[in-house]
């Protein structure tokens, strides 16, 4: 197994007060239906929650990403979230989203993510995957953020 990791840090502003917008990522199991190709998200401790993606394949690599994070927040405008390894895990996974205000009514999410799949490739082709798992990273985060735009502003 070789693991790509991917470093994003997206943001995106929102037509919501801060204190709104904290509350709908606070509540991780709620908030995560806005993930691109997360098949479930379940609590697995205090603060700490698994999630496990659908399977996603390209060419002959086919892998179904799970990882379990522990969420640490501030309860205004920070929230931190960190792998904890647990039994049965494929990726590592860190990361931060800071909330700012951004104008009347409005709030800027800047998130930034870590996260490092073990992935099933040959050696001889894991050059040409790392592009391709760097650019599906920003993808994703962008599209995550985009849901939660619309989630907010609903």
């Amino acid at each position: 197994m070789a693991k790509f990791p991917t470093d994003v840090e997206r943001s995106i502003t929102v037509s919501a007060p801060m204190a709104q917008v904290y509350r709908f990522l606070w509540d991780v199991v709620g908030s995560s239906s806005c993930i691109p190709g997360i098949d479930s998200c379940e609590p697995a401790g205090a603060d700490t929650y698994r999630f496990v993606y659908k399977e996603v394949s390209t060419g002959p690599v086919s892998m179904v990403v799970r990882y379990t994070a522990r969420y640490k927040g501030n309860g205004k405008d920070r929230i931190e979230f960190e792998g904890i390894a647990a039994e049965g895990d494929n990726t590592d996974v860190s990361g931060t989203i800071r909330l700012e205000p951004s104008g009347k009514g409005a709030t800027r999410i800047a998130l930034h993510q870590t996260l490092a799949p073990d992935t099933p490739v040959p050696r001889l082709v894991q050059g040409l995957i790392r592009s391709f798992v760097q650019s599906q990273a920003v993808t994703e985060i962008e599209n995550y953020l985009k849901r939660v735009k619309a989630a907010l502003e609903a």
